[in-house]
């Protein structure tokens, strides 16, 4: 049985995937083989997480949006890559194609998606060292620091 937060989730998942052309994943099922799911857990909280050989190798947790954000982020990221590796001039750098993908497709959805997307991808590149990666993203305010 289908609760109506559970139902709502499933509604926007389905939401999203339309906007974006995607297939929507089942809301309230966890798959543990190469799976991405979202679900409510037992005190309410809302988790997108991804499963890889039966290992869960992501899980974000938080509300509602939060879940539907990391969902969009998701779809966009491989809408982007697919993009890319079949559009990007072979001298030039596919991230920058692949990320700019990206966030077209997510301000489709929810600027403020694309925007938290750019500057976490940022702020992750500056993490590891890439300091020099960060001008491939989309010039955003607040991308660079």
């Amino acid at each position: 049985m289908v609760d109506d937060k559970t139902a709502h989730l499933q509604s926007e998942v389905n939401r999203i995937a339309a906007l974006l052309n995607a297939r929507p994943i089942q809301a309230g099922v966890v798959l543990k083989d190469d799976d991405r799911n979202i679900y409510i857990d037992d005190d309410g909280r809302y988790h997108y997480d991804y499963w890889e050989r039966g290992r869960q190798k992501v899980d974000h947790v938080g509300d509602i949006d939060e879940a539907l954000y990391w969902f969009a982020c998701d779809i966009a990221f491989d809408i982007g890559g697919s993009s890319s590796a079949r559009h990007c001039p072979r001298d030039q750098d596919p991230r920058i194609l692949m990320w700019a993908k990206q966030y077209e497709v997510l301000n489709r959805v929810n600027p403020g998606w694309a925007t938290r997307c750019v500057r976490e991808t940022a702020e992750l590149l500056r993490r590891w060292g890439r300091h020099d990666d960060v001008a491939l993203l989309p010039n955003i305010p607040g991308r660079d620091g």
